[in-house]
């Protein structure tokens, strides 16, 4: 049964992401068929849906054609197909996109995940500075003026600058962290953060717009990208030989991929994230602790990818997936771990002296953890693991969740070792999501960062 916790998490991410139907009244079936015993007002909406079903404990999505559009025969032949049987956790409907309408679908998508980038008139408009309680656009000649060195923060997928705030100050130690970053009298001329889309564009897109950025601004980076955030910033250093680039720090940060992203596996890992959510907040409301600050986002870029690519995934049908489909989403096509990656394949080795290093590690949960003990032996399937379930595999190797720990550390044929490397072993707390509440990080950070 749905827990209060797990209640809460789909009912705002369906709140916000379901679209009513854009004729209004219009859609609706007559008054004398609305009035019939036994009518079905879904069969005269003439929107799709995605549901969000719990089955044999994993979260699964599942595409819901128009019912009006099927007829009476394809009606039958989906309501033996649709999961009745199953507990509904959440069912979100939106108008029907075709597949020219899908990065439309995924712009909005990256707009709704991060509003600061409605407002951008150009990409590089995306830099934001810290004045030590928000992010805050930069004043006119605000980046010629810096001298020294600068800070610049990238943040992954689904989620936004905002995020290095909530995450920092969500312990003591962060929030003194981030204080002394920010200090005038310290480090760095300015603490910086890139706000970019994540889905629509591709990590080397962000990237050029984050040089483009930067270019006015006469003083030397140092970079921190968590997640995908990582890839923008070797994007950056491969793109910028001549970029005055002191270090690059990379936390949970993707640099040879994530089987997430795998063109096989993306069905599985819409589940996998919808299930990893739902899993975090349950064991949150358990342990009576506050929800990873970024879980909220990752839910809604779940549940928003999973309305945009329902009906090309065939969400919920057993059909193989074919590569055409991740394709459509560059910004995770850029991260498939797949021998042929061609975007990853031409990225590396990175030009000039800048101070690479890396640090993550995998996640374990304990058996008293139970929501996400499940779910771990559910995706993961490691040498001795009691149980394997061959269906719902995405990783076959240690990760924190989200991403592979052996991709974390590796620069195309380049593997980084102790000290650039800093691996944290496996953790029953530290997964994808809270990173920087671990005090590891916080300290190697703090090391870095001076």
């Amino acid at each position: 049964m749905n827990s209060i916790a797990s209640q809460a998490l789909w009912a705002q991410v369906g709140e916000q992401l379901d679209v009513s139907a854009p004729a209004g009244d219009a859609m609706r079936a007559p008054i004398q068929q609305r009035r019939r015993r036994g009518f079905d007002p879904q069969a005269a909406d003439g929107r799709a849906a995605v549901r969000l079903v719990r089955d044999d404990g994993l979260l699964r999505w599942v595409y819901e054609p128009p019912l009006r559009q099927l007829g009476s025969q394809g009606r039958r032949s989906w309501r033996s197909f649709a999961p009745e049987s199953r507990e509904t956790v959440q069912r979100i409907a939106f108008p029907e996109l075709g597949e020219n309408a899908v990065t439309a679908g995924l712009v909005r998508l990256d707009r709704q995940l991060n509003p600061v980038l409605a407002e951008l008139a150009a990409p590089a408009d995306g830099l934001r500075r810290w004045d030590g309680r928000a992010w805050l656009p930069l004043p006119a000649g605000f980046l010629a003026g810096l001298k020294g060195r600068v800070l610049v923060l990238v943040h992954g997928t689904f989620s936004a600058s905002a995020m290095y705030a909530k995450e920092f100050t969500a312990t003591a130690e962060g929030e003194a962290l981030l204080q002394r970053l920010a200090d005038a009298r310290g480090s760095y001329a300015a603490v910086l953060a890139f706000d970019h889309p994540t889905l629509s564009v591709a990590p080397w897109l962000n990237a050029l717009a984050l040089r483009d950025a930067l270019q006015p601004c006469p003083a030397e980076f140092d970079f921190v990208g968590h997640s995908r955030g990582g890839l923008v910033i070797s994007w950056l250093l491969r793109m910028s030989p001549g970029l005055r680039a002191r270090q690059a720090l990379f936390v949970g940060a993707p640099l040879a991929g994530t089987s997430l992203a795998a063109p096989d596996k993306l069905r599985q890992a819409l589940d996998t994230l919808a299930s990893f959510a739902d899993a975090v907040a349950e064991a949150a409301s358990k342990a009576r602790k506050v929800a990873p600050p970024g879980l909220d986002t990752l839910a809604l870029g779940v549940g928003g990818l999973a309305c945009v690519l329902g009906k090309l995934l065939q969400l919920g049908a057993r059909t193989p997936l074919t590569d055409a489909a991740v394709g459509l989403v560059p910004g995770l096509l850029a991260m498939g771990r797949v021998d042929n990656n061609l975007e990853l394949a031409q990225l590396y080795p990175l030009p000039g002296s800048t101070d690479v290093r890396a640090i993550g590690g995998s996640f374990q949960p304990s058996e008293v953890n139970e929501p996400l003990w499940k779910l771990w032996k559910r995706v993961t399937h490691l040498k001795g693991q009691a149980m394997y379930y061959g269906a719902d595999l995405i990783f076959d190797q240690p990760n924190d969740l989200v991403v592979d720990s052996a991709a974390m550390n590796r620069l195309g044929s380049l593997t980084l070792a102790a000290p650039q490397w800093e691996d944290l072993g496996v953790s029953a707390e530290t997964h994808h999501t809270n990173y920087f509440q671990d005090l590891r990080v916080l300290n190697w950070l703090d090391r870095r960062l001076r």
